[in-house]
């Protein structure tokens, strides 16, 4: 007899392979990743044991990856939720990098890149529907 936990699940690896939005999440996981890797490098180092807000230049690299990244959701017709994903598991793929850069300012960082992200997003998707409709 097979109990609940041994029958396979309803999604399993090989479901998940033949769903085609698979690939155009990973690339957009990809470019959130370079892009992200790109702004945090330009990041002034943190100061020793204080926290410091984010100069301008900060702002314009984290800005400047937040639009490559929506312009390439919006290419690939992902929905707002899979952006969020993919910032949120390049942004846990750079880890290393985070920790030398931001410091004390990581989440607070992080919780800025979503927030611009989601809407931009809808701003750029907004502006592309009203140009294709006249």
């Amino acid at each position: 007899m097979v109990t609940p936990r041994e029958q396979p699940s309803a999604s399993s690896s090989t479901d998940r392979r033949d769903d085609p939005r698979v690939p155009a999440n990973e690339s957009l996981v990809r470019t959130a990743e370079r892009e992200l890797f790109d702004a945090l490098v330009k990041q002034s180092a943190p100061g020793l044991g204080m926290y410091s807000r984010p100069s301008p230049e900060d702002r314009a690299a984290f800005g400047h990856a937040v639009d490559a990244i929506c312009r390439e959701a919006h290419r690939l017709d992902l929905r707002a939720e899979e952006l969020v994903i993919a910032i949120k598991k390049a942004w846990a793929q750079l880890a290393a990098v985070r920790t030398t850069r931001l410091a004390d300012r990581d989440g607070d960082a992080l919780r800025e890149i979503v927030s611009t992200s989601i809407e931009l997003f809808f701003e750029s998707r907004e502006g592309v529907e009203g140009r294709g409709a006249q």
